[in-house]
This record gives structure tokens, C-alpha cells and sequence, in this order.
């Protein structure tokens, strides 16, 4: 075991591992900017693009805890190294797919390979470094999963412009090949074998937690863009069950000593289960808002990916220096974990107040503050928060512990975009009408500047609003509605010059636009109270755990009485 991280042999796995997180987190943002330049490529239908993207997800979800148990019986080293060796194959793989169905495969693979990997991450920083050392290697863990988060948009955006050698989009599934040769090299020289309870394998849990996990996250991610079929439905309901039996069939094998996929010791840790609550909690806010801000940004602002990639960077920025300022704070981890929910929470009432300020399009300047304070809040939650939850958690567990904690995270983030695209989209829909009211006396005054007749000014009023209200309500907000479609063909065929047609159907498509971005603006308002409303419940599962009110000690960061380095 690594003492307060002097040892060279582990201050030089560091990278290793980190490189690794970062490598998986990257290629998750990185290939939605490239869907539809995918798309375009090979000429992809609908149901390959989400296989591409939920095949991967899914994969990775299933495949986090059991990996994490086997990393505990056949060494963590081990399934690391594994784990990134497969990771940077099948991207190279996926970089070379001719058709979508072999990218769809790559994918899958793909996503195999970081649920192998990344839980060995958490895994050896928790059983192979003492205290001081892990308090500041979470640190830096917490600011590899902000920056990587919102740092794939971007790399995403500047690799698909640079199209290097005409690679186009294939570029951001090799980019992970150098990483993972380098996390590969520097893992195999410097990270050292640690195995933890080696006692047999629980492959009917195994079975159970991958249906489970897989129905679940796979219902919630498909839901929305399937239109919630009966199937679908029928899945997500039975998924509770699959996952109850899970719980059963562990807590049986517990109680009777017999090997689990989530061992004894973890779940009997002081503090685990409060931090595993919380980790679901917050990842059903942090990933659902920047689902709905990409939306925002590119459907409603007209952002290029790039440009929506460039207005993330304050939260990245924000969660690096905060992340990094946590390994130096002498301050309880629940101080700590809550001022971080509040600076969250605090950010999304600030965005609600500058999106009160807009009158047409919103600027990158406006988004600055709220976002920074947004990237505050998760660096000082996110460091604290894993080295309290895994404190009391014994190296033998280590594994088991990650598995845990990792999955939750995914189906958080999961259910949390399903959530938020339910209140969004709802929101969306209520708010065409008023947005479209909104636009009409521009609308009104542009058709009696151009002297259209009074007759044609009611009803292109009426049919405005009809067109704005529909286009709402519809799936896919950039599509032109029937009824939208109507008013081209009545201008057509309306007694009036053709040049003055041309004019008119142009202007009422701007006016449109303006109509529907007005709709974005009011929908992501009232959106973003989802988003303070999990944060707050995250401060008060916290502030009212008996183990933070009883014995705050419990939860602190270890070594948090002595001097800072």
C-alpha cells in the first residue's frame, strides 16, 4: 500500500489510472457530437444511431459490477490492463466501421471494455493508497470526471472541423488509441497486483444485476426517442422486480457467508450506503442538465456543436480548480459535500435569472457565471464525496464498493435524462402557445407593413399560432409540422405578388424560429427547478443522515487534521 503517495511506484500509476477515467468519460460526450455526421456517412436510419449510443451505454452499465468482483478475485491490475488493451482496440475498431451494424458491434465491445476498466480505477486507489495520498487522489479523480464530462462536446466538435487526413468523424474514436496505449505502458510498469475477496463467484447475481441494470437503463434511454412503446413499458416495469430479486438472492448469500457480487463488508460500511445514496441523487441533476442545456444551445439557440462544446468550458474549468483546492482544505467532508449541493443549486437559480434576461438569442458571456459556480459546487462535492463513501470500506471490498457506486451513477444519470426529458418536453409543449402569442404582434405589424389584406392578417394570425403549438408538440422540434407546411401552400395560392410571397413566407419563418427559441428559453426556466429541486434533496439526505449529525467524524476526509502539504 502506497503511504501518503511517496512511494515513486505509485505516484507513477497515477496517470495510468486517470488517463484511463478520462478516456471513458471523453468517449461518451465526444460520439454524441458526431451522430449526425455518422449518420451522413453511412448512411444510418434512426434505430442504428441509437443502437450506437445506447449499445454502448448499456454495455458499459451491465458490465460495471460484475467486473469490479472480478477485479477482487483475479487482481485489479490485471482486469485494468485488460479493460484498456480492449478499450483502445475496439475504438481503433470502431474508427474503421464501413457499415452501422459493425460500428453498432464496436460499440457493444467498446463498451465491455470500460465496464472492465473503469471500476478498477476507484478499486486500486481505495485498496493500494493510505489516507493522505487517496484524499488527494480523489481529488484529482473528481476533476478528471468534471473536465472529461464536458470536455467531450468540444474535442468532439474541433476533431470532426479538423477532419484530419478525411478522416472526418472516425478521428474521435481514434484519439482514444495513443490514450490507452499510454494507460496500457504505464499501467503495466508502475500499478502493482491487488486482489480482494477471492472467495468463489456469484454468477446468478451476476445474472440478475446485468438483466436488471440493462432493462432499466435501456428503458429509460430509449424511452423518449421510441415514443415509450408497450414493449418498452412493459421492460422498465419489470426491471424493479429483476433487481429486487437481486437484492433478495445477495442478502441471502450473505447471511450465509457464501460469495456475493456485492460483498457483506461493503454494505455493513459505516457511510456507504449515505455516499451511494447521494452519488444517485446528484447524478440524476448533473447528467440530465447538460442533456437539456445541449438541447437548449443547439435546437433553440442555433449553437454549432463546437460552440455548445466552447459554452460547457467554465464548468470544466470550474471543477478542475475546485477539485484540485479540496485535497488542501481543512474542512469536514460534509461542509465540504453540501457547500458544493448548494454552489449547484445556486448556479441553476442564476441561470434561471439570466434566461429571464433574454430577448433573442443567448450569448456565451451570459452563461459564464452560473456555469463556473455549476463546476464549483461538483469539484467540491465530487472528491469529498467518493473518500467519505469509501473511507470505512476495507481493501477486500474495494471492488465490490466501485462496482456499487459506478453503476449507480449511470442509472442515475440514465433515469435523470429520462426525467428530464419528460418535464422538458412537457414544458415545451405547454409553452408553445404562449411563445407563439408572444411572437404575433410582430407578426401582425409585419403583415400590415407589407399590405396584406385584412382578411389574410386574421387568418395568418390563427394560423401561426396553430403552426408554433404544433411544431411544440411534435418529437422533433426541427421538423415543420402538416399545419405549418398549410401556410406555405395558402401563401402560394393567395392573390398577391410573387415577390411579395417570397418575402412573406420568409419572414414568417423567422418569426417561427423566434417563436420556438422564446419556447426554449421558458422551457429550460422552468426546467432547471427539477434541477434545484435534486440538489436540495441531496442537502438534506445529508444534513439529516444520523451519521452526519451523530458523528460527523465518521464522514470526514481521512488525515484532515494534518498540515496541509
Amino acid at each position: 500500500m502506497v503511504r501518503d503517495g511517496n512511494d515513486a511506484a505509485g505516484v507513477q500509476a497515477v496517470p495510468a489510472l486517470l488517463a484511463a477515467a478520462f478516456m471513458q468519460l471523453l468517449d461518451v460526450g465526444i460520439v454524441n457530437v458526431a451522430v449526425p455526421t455518422i449518420q451522413a456517412s453511412l448512411g444510418a436510419s434512426f434505430a442504428g444511431l441509437e443502437s450506437i449510443i445506447a449499445g454502448y451505454q448499456v454495455a458499459f452499465a451491465v458490465t460495471l459490477l460484475p467486473a469490479a468482483r472480478l477485479g477482487d478475485r483475479f487482481g485489479r491490475r490485471r482486469l485494468f490492463l485488460v479493460g484498456v488493451a480492449a478499450f483502445a482496440a475496439f475504438s481503433a475498431l470502431s474508427g474503421a466501421a464501413h457499415t452501422t451494424g459493425m460500428l453498432v458491434v464496436a460499440r457493444i465491445l467498446s463498451g465491455v471494455a470500460a465496464g472492465t476498466m473503469f471500476p478498477q480505477v476507484i478499486s486500486i486507489i481505495q485498496a493500494g493508497f493510505e489516507s493522505g495520498a487517496r484524499r488527494r487522489l480523489f481529488a484529482f479523480y473528481g476533476t478528471t470526471v468534471g473536465v472529461a464530462t464536458v470536455a467531450g462536446p468540444l474535442v468532439g466538435g474541433l476533431l470532426i472541423r479538423a477532419d484530419l487526413a478525411h478522416l472526418s468523424w472516425r478521428l474521435i474514436f481514434y484519439v482514444n488509441v495513443p490514450i490507452g496505449i499510454y494507460a496500457l505502458i504505464a499501467g503495466a510498469m508502475s500499478l502493482p497486483e491487488s486482489k480482494g475477496d477471492e472467495n468463489g463467484l456469484d454468477l446468478g447475481g451476476a445474472a440478475l444485476a446485468a438483466a436488471g441494470t440493462a432493462m432499466l437503463v435501456m428503458g429509460l434511454l430509449l424511452g423518449h426517442q421510441l415514443g415509450w412503446p408497450t414493449w418498452l413499458k412493459a421492460e422498465l416495469g419489470l426491471s424493479p422486480v429483476v433487481l429486487a430479486a437481486f437484492w433478495l438472492l445477495e442478502s441471502r448469500r450473505s447471511r450465509r457467508d457464501r460469495p456475493s457480487l456485492v460483498s457483506k463488508a461493503v454494505l455493513s460500511s459505516e457511510g456507504f450506503a449515505l455516499g451511494s445514496a447521494l452519488f444517485l441523487i446528484v447524478f440524476l441533476g448533473v447528467a440530465p442538465f447538460f442533456f437539456a442545456l445541449s438541447i437548449f444551445l443547439q435546437e433553440g439557440d442555433s449553437f454549432s456543436p463546437l460552440m455548445a462544446g466552447v459554452a460547457s468550458a467554465p464548468f470544466a474549468l470550474g471543477t478542475a480548480v475546485a477539485s484540485l483546492a479540496t485535497a488542501r482544505l481543512r474542512v469536514r467532508s460534509p461542509k465540504l459535500m453540501i457547500a458544493g449541493l448548494a454552489l449547484l443549486a445556486l448556479s441553476m437559480a442564476l441561470l434561471i435569472v439570466e434566461l429571464g434576461r433574454v430577448s433573442g438569442h443567448m450569448g456565451l458571456i451570459a452563461l459564464v457565471w452560473p456555469l463556473s459556480l455549476a463546476g464549483i459546487g461538483l469539484g467540491l462535492f465530487i472528491g469529498p464525496a467518493s473518500a467519505a463513501t469509501l473511507e470505512k470500506v476495507p481493501p477486500a471490498g474495494a471492488g465490490s464498493a466501485s462496482g456499487v457506486i459506478t453503476t449507480l451513477q449511470q442509472v442515475g444519470g440514465a433515469l435523470g435524462v429520462a426525467l428530464i426529458s419528460l418535464v422538458f418536453f412537457s414544458f415545451f409543449a405547454v409553452n408553445g402557445g404562449s411563445a407563439a402569442r408572444a411572437e404575433l404582434p410582430k407578426v401582425t405589424a409585419q403583415l400590415r407593413t407589407l399590405a396584406i389584406p385584412k382578411g389574410f392578417v386574421s387568418e395568418g394570425e390563427s394560423a401561426f399560432v396553430t403552426c408554433i403549438v404544433d411544431r411544440a408538440a411534435q418529437k422533433d422540434v426541427s421538423r415543420l409540422p402538416e399545419s405549418c407546411l398549410i401556410i406555405g401552400g395558402a401563401i402560394e395560392q393567395a392573390p398577391i405578388p410573387s415577390a411579395l410571397k417570397t418575402k412573406l413566407i420568409n419572414l414568417l419563418l423567422a418569426d417561427g424560429n423566434s417563436a420556438v427559441s422564446r419556447d426554449f428559453v421558458l422551457s429550460l426556466r422552468e426546467t432547471l427547478g427539477y434541477e434545484i429541486a435534486v440538489f436540495a434533496g441531496a442537502i438534506l439526505l445529508l444534513a439529516l443522515a444520523p451519521s452526519a449529525r451523530r458523528r460527523p467524524a465518521k464522514l470526514q476526509l481521512p488525515d484532515e487534521a494534518k498540515p496541509g502539504p
